[in-house]
């Protein structure tokens, strides 16, 4: 993702956890006496508590996600933003915040939490921890090299405090799979988002890795682990409707697949498509989903463990 070397996430540092409230898993404040950056961690529930302390009235950026989708934005008054989102059906999913943005007396400016949700929504698409639910993506703003500078050093900050915070959205299981440094905003080399990147042709290894199969309804495919990346073989079939509860996430990357004609039409069959060469995808999750055009599409299974499909 980038060459720099963070030495906010390379050298030894401290964090400072402070909970105003009480209890382990209510509001955190998470700083490091050597940043301006800070970290403000809690549930949801706990919003409008939060707010009313005062503590979210300097612009920032924020994360929000159940573990498994997550929005990402920014805002000049995020306590306002997040109410919004907290009376969005849509994003009922939300069941964690964090805000990153200046302590006292330091406050962020837009350009910095414009280019805090660029640079985290570029990462948390590359890790593929999660699905990342937004509409149009983020552009990369005009910065200048002093600018950039000042961003890649808070960048770095942030991502170290959200770890310690509980997040782990931007960092993979495997720590050499991806950088966790934060991406450049320049137009350097970055992480390609999985949503215009999963429908990408890979090869499927010979041997090696299990085999699994996914069936839901009428639907079969089968795949396996490749480096790192979930590779559906070619043959798998992929559903042409979409259920109603899939989110907008799983939506685009739907779109991407179906665009970029690598699928086929099933002779006799108007329900599924075809797969016409291998795909990767992040996860096997994303894959389920995206060939289901369901939200919750059932398991992969080591293909050793269920007979095989009648021809």
């Amino acid at each position: 993702m980038t060459s720099n070397t963070n030495p906010s996430i390379h050298h030894a540092s401290t964090a400072i956890v402070h909970r105003p409230f009480g209890g382990i898993g209510s509001y955190r404040r998470v700083s490091d006496p050597a940043t301006r950056t800070v970290v403000h961690a809690f549930p949801m529930a706990e919003l409008s508590r939060v707010a009313a302390a005062g503590l979210l009235c300097t612009a920032g950026a924020y994360v929000m996600t159940d573990g498994q989708v997550a929005y990402i934005g920014e805002s000049r008054r995020p306590s306002r933003r997040l109410a919004e989102h907290a009376a969005d059906p849509a994003k009922s999913f939300a069941r964690d915040a964090y805000v990153i943005g200046g302590c006292e007396g330091a406050a962020f400016d837009k350009l910095l939490t414009v280019d805090l949700q660029f640079r985290l929504t570029q990462l948390a698409a590359a890790v593929g921890a999660v699905s990342v639910w937004k509409g149009a993506s983020p552009p990369a703003p005009d910065t200048t090299d002093v600018e950039r500078a000042t961003h890649d050093r808070i960048a770095g900050d942030a991502l170290r405090l959200l770890h310690d915070a509980g997040c782990r959205l931007f960092h993979p299981a495997d720590p050499g799979a991806v950088s966790t440094e934060a991406p450049p905003s320049d137009g350097a080399a970055r992480p390609v988002d999985p949503v215009k990147s999963d429908a990408g042709a890979a090869t499927v290894p010979d041997g090696g890795s299990e085999e699994f199969e996914l069936q839901y309804g009428g639907l079969w495919a089968r795949g396996r682990w490749d480096g790192g990346q979930f590779v559906v073989s070619a043959g798998s079939e992929v559903r042409s409707a979409t259920n109603e509860s899939v989110d907008e996430q799983t939506r685009l990357r739907r779109h991407d697949l179906f665009a970029a004609g690598v699928l086929s039409k099933i002779p006799g069959v108007g329900d599924r498509r075809r797969l016409t060469e291998p795909h990767a995808f992040a996860t096997a999750s994303i894959a389920a989903k995206v060939l289901a055009g369901a939200h919750t599409a059932g398991r992969w299974v080591p293909r050793a463990a269920r007979p095989s499909r009648p021809v």
